[in-house]
């Protein structure tokens, strides 16, 4: 399942990666097979993996940031928006995640050292 990939040794993210996109094929999964090239452009070589994966990484073994992520999109809409509006947003925040990833990843936004 995809929701196994943040406690997967990252040795074998791109075995069961490309595991899952031909039984996708086989069985003409085509949306979850968009999700995967999804996945695979934006978290297999857009982030570092290390940044998303929980293997060896005890303090994370909850959901608390899913569950976090989950409450804050269900106060951000009154009411429950089209998929298009959903899309919209989690894209941009997506996009302003990225960015925040890449200032901290270039070291932008630490104390200067006098």
């Amino acid at each position: 399942a995809i929701t196994n990939f943040p406690f997967i040794n990252p040795e074998y993210i791109f075995d069961f990666y490309k595991y899952n996109k031909i039984i996708c094929q086989i069985y003409n999964y085509f949306n979850f097979l968009n999700f995967l090239e999804y996945f695979n452009k934006t978290y297999l070589y857009k982030y570092d993996i290390q940044y998303w994966n929980y293997y060896n990484d005890i303090n994370h073994i909850t959901n608390n940031a899913s569950e976090s992520f989950n409450n804050y999109l269900k106060n951000l809409f009154c009411k429950k928006p089209s998929f298009y509006e959903l899309i919209n947003h989690l894209k941009r925040k997506e996009t302003l995640s990225y960015n925040n990833y890449k200032r901290k990843f270039e070291g932008f936004g630490k104390k200067k050292e006098e």
